[in-house]
């Protein structure tokens, strides 16, 4: 136990035993036989493989007693010998307490020795217990106030959760004796039996006596030996079911590795799919730049046309604005020229009515020409008659021509008064007209 101690406490362990670590009463016997030293442990290798650290199996069975001291010399002292082990009266029941162990590993995914907060908080919580009074039971099981909880630990708080939701009570406010981990526990708190405190019968020999004391204290140590190989068995097997349970893992974990692996060259190859699928599209998207490209300077064209529309229409609209006040002028004339036109048709028929009367008035006139040119032609025949009669009839008597000139000369100058005036105030009117 020594060597071990100081292999823990990373000493190096001798090949062979030096004499001053031989026990006393074997130094006469092994002096002789092994003058120098003794090869009593096998290499650490060795119990590296076989065994879980000694550190963690140490720490996970402190309860059955505390190690012996070792004198200067290196020997074990008489008076300082193990104790044999102790009965441990703990609250959490051993019933209990193997379930509580399995539920401790399968939480302890890091394989520290130690849960967190975070590791436990879904299995607390399925008490249904408030916050606050988890908060509390983890208090009382964070003796050390670590942050973290060990197996013995754990096991103290999930009793407590238990004695809660199955029975009621509540969790003491500090831990009494029954309720410390036995590995937090002093010496002087254990409680041993009576047997344990019996010392073995002297003989009075003083080398007799020493070696009974030592034989008692083999048989101690090796019954606490058997308990810890029990101990490490159960360990063992604890880990070689978490190891057939963890090879199960591996064996589902390779299964779905391979899944992966199928399912990673099926997407591999809807990638390299998708890869083409991608370049058909990149091409596409090209043809439709180049396509948005040349409809872009179309539409630029167009707005460029359609500007120059817009600006003929309004053009065209000035135009029409400019017509419509023309066709307004154009239709007031009309109606202008329709009055006019309406005023000279009456002019004109006051005209015709005027002709009209002029042409009776000409007629009249003609009429009264031809009688004034029949008259002339009388009177034309009346002056050649009297013209043959003043060549023919010279001698006639004077008196009676006379008498047959003033009468024909008065019935002229009537004709002529009345035929010859008319026929000129006739003539003078047609003229006019």
């Amino acid at each position: 136990m020594h060597l071990v101690y100081r292999a823990m406490e990373k000493e190096p362990v001798p090949s062979v035993l030096p004499s001053s670590l031989i026990p006393p009463s074997k130094r006469k016997k092994s002096a002789g036989a092994l003058p120098g030293a003794v090869s009593v442990l096998p290499p650490l290798s060795a119990l590296s493989a076989n065994s879980p650290p000694l550190k963690d199996t140490l720490h996970s069975t402190p309860s059955h007693g505390s190690i012996t001291s070792i004198n200067s010399t290196g020997s074990l002292s008489p008076k300082h010998s193990f104790k044999p082990p102790a009965v441990v009266n703990w609250v959490v029941p051993v019933a209990d307490r193997g379930r509580y162990n399995d539920i401790f590993l399968k939480t302890d995914t890091d394989m520290d020795g130690l849960v967190t907060g975070g590791e436990v908080m879904e299995i607390f919580m399925l008490s249904n217990l408030s916050k606050t009074m988890l908060a509390q039971i983890w208090s009382l099981a964070d003796t050390k106030q670590a942050g973290k909880l060990s197996r013995e630990q754990f096991s103290l708080a999930m009793w407590l959760i238990q004695q809660k939701v199955t029975k009621g009570v509540d969790p003491p406010q500090t831990l009494t004796t029954e309720m410390i981990p036995p590995s937090e526990r002093t010496s002087t708190s254990v409680p041993v039996s009576s047997s344990s405190t019996e010392s073995a019968d002297l003989t009075g020999i003083k080398e007799l006596d020493d070696i009974s004391q030592e034989i008692a204290q083999l048989q101690r140590e090796k019954y606490t030996l058997e308990q810890d190989i029990r101990d490490k068995e159960e360990a063992i097997r604890q880990k070689n079911k978490e190891i057939q349970d963890m090879q199960g893992d591996l064996d589902q974990e390779s299964g779905g590795l391979q899944d992966l692996e199928a399912q990673k060259q099926d997407a591999q190859q809807q990638l390299e799919e998708m890869d083409q699928q991608r370049n058909k599209l990149e091409g596409m998207l090209k043809d439709v730049h180049l396509k948005c490209q040349d409809q872009s300077t179309l539409i630029s064209s167009l707005q460029t046309q359609i500007h120059s529309q817009e600006s003929d229409l309004q053009s065209q609209e000035d135009e029409l604005s400019r017509t419509k006040s023309d066709l307004n002028k154009l239709q007031l004339e009309e109606k202008q020229l329709e009055q006019n036109l309406l005023a000279g048709r009456m002019q004109l028929d006051s005209i015709i009515k005027s002709l009209k009367a002029t042409q009776d008035e000409i007629n009249q006139a003609r009429s009264k020409l031809s009688q004034i040119q029949d008259s002339q032609q009388e009177v034309t025949k009346t002056i050649d008659q009297y013209n043959n009669a003043l060549n023919g009839t010279h001698s006639q008597t004077h008196a009676g021509s006379m008498t047959n000139l003033a009468d024909m000369s008065e019935v002229g100058f009537s004709e002529r008064e009345n035929g010859g005036f008319g026929a000129r105030v006739s003539m003078e009117k047609i003229l006019s007209f």
